[in-house]
């Protein structure tokens, strides 16, 4: 018997399961995915880019929550030790 089961093993899957587990530590939970490991289907095949929002309406949801999950990245990123390379982007 299992308290929560996630399907899906990509990063939101994944993510949420992190988040839960902090939250609620006593609780059980089980991931369930279709792929033998996990990340292998919309997650394993993304740009790796972490967006800025700098092509939506300023001051829109889809600008703000870029912005928004661009800082959670890098936070997440250097309280985990995981290597981020900020290299820009050149608009014209």
């Amino acid at each position: 018997m299992t308290d929560l089961t996630i399907i899906g093993g990509g990063i939101v899957g994944i993510a949420t399961a992190l988040d839960i587990g902090r939250t609620w530590p006593g609780m059980s939970l089980r991931v369930l995915k279709k792929e033998r490991a996990l990340a292998l289907h919309q997650t394993g095949r993304n740009s790796g880019v972490i967006h800025a929002g700098i092509h939506y309406a300023p001051g829109s949801l889809k600008a703000r929550f870029c912005r928004e999950g661009l800082a959670q990245t890098l936070r997440f990123s250097r309280e985990h030790g995981i290597a981020v390379d900020q290299c820009g982007k050149l608009l014209g």
